[in-house]
């Protein structure tokens, strides 16, 4: 991933500001099959109807979004299909992911093209455990959302590609490294690839993980 920090905590307007009258975007993957954008709307701006040649994941980071007649809010998410028609309308001052990849229909099983998803009540906590579902899963790229009890955590490992954490819900502690940090809903970070993390949840907590794996 590019132009964004690894390994720290941040908040969005660390990442990406948002100006008057300004529509702002910041490539943080740029691959032949895949592209990932950090974009921020000032309100009532818009982006035009278009086709894609190639699947569209939005994901409300903050703000309130008009894609078509469906509204979004923060931590809400949509999948448009490849050659679909759709219009983007901004309500308020927003910031959203957009993520463009090719895929299957195995490879989105989990989620229904052209629904919104509150991801928040998408998975259920379970009592002593974590759950955790695939809603995208292809070589080279994870989509996945976590729920982990109070006191429940993944033990140290490293990933071959970066990895984009979005907190949704709660409070953890990560190790990035030699170093622990704590997270809570409204913060990101970006495991470095090749880099030993875990997660550990603090209070019920649960995360959006985007992984991707340059080949």
């Amino acid at each position: 991933m590019k132009n964004i920090s690894k390994g720290k905590i941040l908040t969005l307007e660390e990442v990406i500001p948002i100006k008057d009258h300004q529509t702002i975007s910041k490539k943080l993957i740029d691959l032949f099959n895949l592209h990932i954008l950090l974009m921020s709307l000032d309100q009532n701006t818009s982006i035009s109807p278009e086709f894609y040649a190639e699947e569209r994941l939005y994901f409300v980071l903050n703000g309130e979004l008009k894609f078509n007649n469906e509204r979004l809010i923060n931590n809400e998410l949509i999948l448009f299909e490849k050659n679909k028609l759709f219009d983007i309308e901004v309500r308020e001052k927003s910031i959203f992911l957009e993520i463009a990849i090719n895929l299957e229909e195995e490879e989105m099983k989990n989620i229904d093209k052209g629904k919104k998803i509150k991801l928040v009540d998408y998975l259920d906590y379970v009592d002593g455990g974590i759950a955790n579902i695939d809603l995208v899963s292809k070589e080279g790229f994870k989509l996945v959302l976590v729920a982990f009890d109070a006191g429940e955590g993944l033990k140290p490992h490293k990933a071959p590609g970066d990895a984009l954490v979005i907190a949704l819900e709660g409070k953890a502690k990560l190790l990035v490294g030699d170093e622990e940090v704590e997270i809570e809903s409204g913060e990101q970070i970006v495991f470095p690839a090749n880099v030993i993390h875990n997660v550990t949840a603090i209070t019920r907590f649960k995360m959006m993980l985007i992984l991707s794996i340059d080949k």
